[in-house]
C-alpha cells in the first residue's frame, strides 16, 4: 500500500491527461522536471484516463502483472501493470530513480495519447532561432544533437527538442506546422561535448554536474563505451542531461513548442570545402522525411502499444505530405570541427528563404 499522505494531481499536455498519485514532495519534483512541456494541476480526469501511482508494496487484486525491463545503462525498470484498467504502479526506489521512472511513465502515456490522435512523430529535434523554427532529422550519429547544440551555442537559438519531435497543425498559421517536445533527457556523446566545449567551456560541467541518475550508474557508458580525454582521463562514453541543465550551461531558454519553418537533414562529411547546404524538392523531401517517421509513440514500455490499438495513421500521412510540400527541406554537410560555421551558413540560408517566401 502507498503512504496515506499521497495525493493525486493531473499531468496534462495538449489535451492528453494522466492522473498521478504520489507523495506531495515527489509530485512537486515531477512538476519541476516536466516543465515547460507538461503541466501539473488539480482537476478531474476522465475515468478512462490511464493512471500512474507510486506504491510501497505490490498492488493487490486481480489483473496486475509485474514487469522488469532491462537496460545496459541503468538498473532494471520494475513496474506493475493492469492492462484492463490501464493503470501503472511503480515501486518507491532510492535516490533519484523513483522520480526518473515516474517521469518516464507519465511521458510515455501522454505520448501514446498524442500518437493515437494522429500527431506526426519524427526522430529529430527542434530549435527556434530569432523566431525561426528549424527541425533537425536524422539517424544515429548523423549530427542531430551536434546541430541542435551548435544552434544553441553558436546561433543563439532556443531549445525545444532533441530526439523526440512531434508535429501537429498550427491554428494561427495554416501554412506551417507546430513542433513540440517533451521532457526527455538529452543523451550527449562525450566526444561531441568536448569538441563543443572548446568554444563553450561551461559544457564541461555536465560531465560532473548533470544530475540524471544514469550518469552515476556503472553501466555500459562507463565500461564498453568509455573514452579517454586528451589528457588521458577516463570518461563515460556519453552523459545524460536534463533540459533545465542544458539551458543553464548554454544560457538559452527551453520552450515547449515552435513553428516549423525549415527542416534540415544533417550529415558529417569532409571539411575540405567547408559546410555545404542544398534544398530538396517536395518529392525528394517526402522520401527523405519518411525515413525518420516514428512507427510508434515510443519504443520504451512496449506493452503500452496494446493499450492504443487504434491510431489515426491517415492524419499522420497528411501531416507528413504537408510538411514536405510546404516547408523548405535541406541537406547540410558539416564536420565536427566547424560546427559554428555550419550553423551560420544554415541560419543565413533559412532566413533568406523565409524572406523570399
Amino acid at each position: 500500500m502507498s503512504m496515506s499522505r499521497d495525493r493525486t494531481a493531473i499531468a496534462s499536455a495538449r489535451g492528453a491527461v494522466v492522473p498521478v498519485t504520489a507523495s506531495p514532495e515527489l509530485l512537486d519534483a515531477l512538476a519541476r522536471v516536466m516543465a515547460p512541456y507538461i503541466a501539473m494541476e488539480t482537476a478531474d480526469a476522465p475515468v478512462t484516463a490511464p493512471r500512474v501511482r507510486v506504491v510501497d508494496d505490490a498492488p493487490s487484486g486481480e489483473g496486475w502483472r509485474r514487469i522488469a525491463l532491462r537496460s545496459e545503462y541503468e538498473p532494471d525498470r520494475v513496474l506493475w501493470v493492469d492492462d484492463t484498467r490501464r493503470h501503472l504502479a511503480l515501486p518507491r526506489a532510492s535516490g533519484e530513480w523513483t522520480l526518473q521512472q515516474l517521469l518516464r511513465s507519465v511521458r510515455h502515456l501522454l505520448r501514446w495519447q498524442s500518437y493515437a490522435r494522429g500527431d506526426l512523430f519524427l526522430h529529430g529535434g527542434l530549435v527556434r532561432a530569432a523566431g525561426t523554427g528549424i527541425a533537425f532529422l536524422g539517424h544515429k550519429r548523423s549530427g542531430k544533437t551536434s546541430s541542435v547544440l551548435s544552434a544553441l551555442l553558436n546561433g543563439g537559438a532556443d531549445f525545444v527538442s532533441n530526439d523526440d519531435l512531434v508535429l501537429t497543425e498550427d491554428d494561427d498559421s495554416p501554412a506551417a506546422l507546430t513542433g513540440y517536445g517533451s521532457p526527455r533527457t538529452i543523451n550527449i556523446r562525450t566526444d561531441v561535448l568536448l569538441e563543443l566545449a572548446r568554444t563553450a567551456p561551461a559544457l564541461r560541467d555536465l560531465l560532473t554536474q548533470a544530475g540524471h541518475p544514469t550518469n552515476a550508474f556503472p553501466g555500459r557508458h562507463h565500461t564498453r563505451d568509455a573514452i579517454r580525454s586528451g589528457e588521458g582521463t577516463r570518461l563515460p562514453g556519453s552523459v545524460w542531461v536534463r533540459c533545465a541543465e542544458l539551458a543553464r550551461v548554454s544560457g538559452r531558454p527551453v520552450v515547449s513548442e515552435a513553428r516549423v519553418d525549415a527542416v534540415v537533414l544533417p550529415r558529417f562529411g569532409s571539411g575540405d570545402g567547408g559546410p555545404a547546404i542544398s534544398r530538396l524538392g517536395p518529392e525528394e523531401a517526402l522520401r527523405a522525411l519518411s525515413e525518420h517517421v516514428e512507427g510508434e509513440a515510443t519504443k520504451y514500455d512496449p506493452f503500452l502499444a496494446a493499450w492504443y490499438p487504434n491510431t489515426d495513421g491517415e492524419r499522420r500521412t497528411r501531416l507528413l505530405r504537408r510538411l514536405a510540400e510546404r516547408t523548405p527541406c535541406y541537406r547540410l554537410t558539416q564536420d565536427m570541427e566547424r560546427l559554428g560555421e555550419a550553423t551560420s551558413v544554415l541560419l543565413r540560408t533559412v532566413r533568406t528563404a523565409g524572406a523570399a517566401a
